[in-house]
């Protein structure tokens, strides 16, 4: 891993680093005490016992009389002593071994003998010590060869000594210091838990981690579900299109109704900007995912009723012969389809097989039902998209997932533009990289990605009757139109009073100028000098709707072309 990926671990895994510290340092802080005694680190103890060796010697410059104290020394380390120092103490172990832990150190000078031990318990230290003395002592009160009539007393028995280890590095015993230092020791230990996680789970959940992943754009971002819902079949853009779900498609159709067409001529246009300059809006959709599961043919429907809003005509290509289930979405059983006519092309017309579905203006062309060799039929396709442009307006193809099934490769230089589908915690980010290397490599018009399953808050709502979410939601349509009745109720009642009935028509029609009635379905070649043209009976259209305000307004309704075309 180099440091840009490091970094990226960082940024997606910092919440784990964080905890990691935090946790580490409330311990520290709770075991720490304010005020912590002094601690010396003691690891041992020496022990030292000196022995003074007289002589009857008359001479004062004589040192010794004779006395050798090396070889008083090596009485002492073997032989008598050490068994009866053994018996003493009550040791088990083998005499020698433990004489061999007694350091003797001869002085000749001052005709002395230092008997020292470092040992881990104070006690047993000093009491090997003394008994090595007393043993000695009592030893050389019979003379012995190369000892003379020497004779030894104890100047000095033996006392423990702690001995306080130096150097080295130690945690100083300061509550504040000790808190810190476990905050850093945590972090190491989250940025370690941060790799782990980092390569075990690797999948994108975020909308910046599925944009640096798959590198295009994440046009819609479509809500997570509760459960009930998700369960049901039904397609909620058609059946619950104020909710935030619908908008989440709406947005996806607004982006692919910007992107270019590669195969529209230069002087068709399909819609018009701002300037009054033309744009060849893509026709034929195609929507792919990286792996199966990823939400793909639930965004083909969705999108369909979204497309079908505007008063476009619709057709649903069931592209994915290996699994075809997209027909279960619109209720429509399987038959007939993509299969047939791939295999016999003059059998039958293309239009023949589209069939209506449960949403008003979207058509569906099933799989069909010769399926034994879907690979080899997805290479047929360029005929079945070049006819499906004469009967549609927007074609809408569910593929095979990219990583999956090379089916989806022989169509993707037919389309127009590609729609890719992220189930928000599905994809991993190697699944991400491969699949957008694909795409590139056929350098097709990428609208962006849809990112499904979103945990995101509901939708906000603004005045003027408008608003995100139900119309049970938005207290702006409902205060108008609580306000509105109010108003219809005073007029009946004066009408009542002259005696007159009122007659208000629930949803009165403005008049259609000639101009108007002649203009063509959607889509058009609009030019500047029409619209310049449309301006003023639009005005005059304006007047007419703002003289029925006081008729029953509902923000809800939705879209009627013979109503609201002006």
């Amino acid at each position: 891993m180099n440091a840009r990926e490091y970094w990226k671990v960082i940024r997606r895994k910092w919440p784990v680093m964080v905890a990691c510290a935090l946790a580490a340092a409330v311990v520290m802080f709770l075991v720490t005490p304010a005020e912590p005694p002094p601690v010396e680190r003691v690891k041992s103890y020496d022990a030292t016992a000196t022995l003074l060796i007289s002589t009857p010697s008359t001479s004062p410059d004589s040192v010794g009389g004779g006395v050798s104290l090396d070889r008083m020394a090596l009485y002492i380390q073997s032989g008598e002593i050490p068994q009866k120092v053994a018996e003493q103490l009550g040791e088990t172990e083998n005499p020698a071994l433990l004489a061999n832990r007694v350091t003797i150190e001869p002085n000749h000078g001052s005709m002395s003998m230092t008997l020292s031990m470092n040992g881990s318990d104070p006690q047993r230290t000093a009491d090997v010590v003394n008994a090595f003395a007393e043993q000695t002592v009592a030893y050389f009160q019979t003379p012995r060869d190369g000892t003379g009539s020497a004779t030894v007393e104890i100047l000095q028995e033996a006392t423990p000594i702690p001995v306080i280890a130096s150097g080295g590095f130690s945690i100083p015993p300061s509550r504040t210091f000790r808190t810190i230092m476990a905050a850093l020791l945590g972090l190491l230990i989250g940025f370690g838990l941060a790799l782990v996680l980092h390569q075990v789970d690797s999948r994108l959940r975020t909308r910046d981690e599925v944009y640096e992943a798959v590198r295009m754009p994440v046009i819609a971002e479509v809500p997570k579900l509760p459960r009930q819902q998700r369960e049901n079949s039904s397609i909620l853009a058609a059946d619950e299109p104020h909710g935030t779900y619908a908008d989440g498609y709406r947005t996806a159709r607004a982006a692919i109704m910007h992107t270019a067409s590669r195969f529209l001529p230069e002087d068709q246009f399909a819609t018009v900007d701002a300037d009054g300059r033309g744009m060849r809006s893509a026709r034929v959709v195609l929507v792919t995912s990286a792996s199966a599961a990823e939400g793909k043919t639930t965004s083909i429907a969705n999108l369909a009723a979204t497309f079908a809003e505007t008063g476009q005509s619709v057709l649903v290509l069931d592209a994915d012969l290996r699994s075809p289930d997209l027909h279960l979405r619109f209720d429509v059983p399987q038959g007939a389809g993509i299969s047939d006519f791939l295999y016999d092309p003059a059998a039958t017309r293309l239009e023949a097989l589209a069939r209506p579905t449960s949403v008003a203006g979207v058509r569906i062309i099933t799989a069909g039902t010769q399926l034994a060799h879907p690979a080899s039929l997805a290479t047929r396709m360029g005929t079945l998209v070049e006819e499906a442009r004469k009967i549609a307006d927007v074609i809408l193809v569910d593929a095979a997932p990219l990583l999956a099934a090379s089916d989806v490769f022989d169509l993707l230089p037919i389309v127009d533009t590609v729609v890719f589908v992220v189930r928000s915690g599905r994809l991993t980010e190697s699944a991400a990289h491969r699949a957008s290397e694909l795409l590139g490599r056929f350098h097709v018009p990428v609208a962006g990605a849809i990112l499904i399953g979103t945990s995101g808050g509901r939708g906000y709502g603004y005045g003027y009757g408008y608003g995100y979410g139900s119309a049970a939601e938005d207290p702006a349509a409902n205060h108008k139109r609580v306000h509105l009745k109010q108003r219809r109720r005073r007029g009946s009642s004066r009408d009542r009073v002259s005696g007159r009935r009122s007659e208000h028509p629930r949803r009165p029609t403005a008049p259609v100028s000639e101009q108007e009635s002649q203009r063509p379905a959607y889509p058009v070649e609009v030019t500047r000098a029409d619209i310049r043209n449309a301006e003023l009976p639009t005005r005059r259209s304006r007047s007419r709707a703002d003289a029925a305000m006081d008729q029953e307004f509902d923000p809800y309704a939705g879209y009627q072309p013979e109503r609201d075309r002006t």
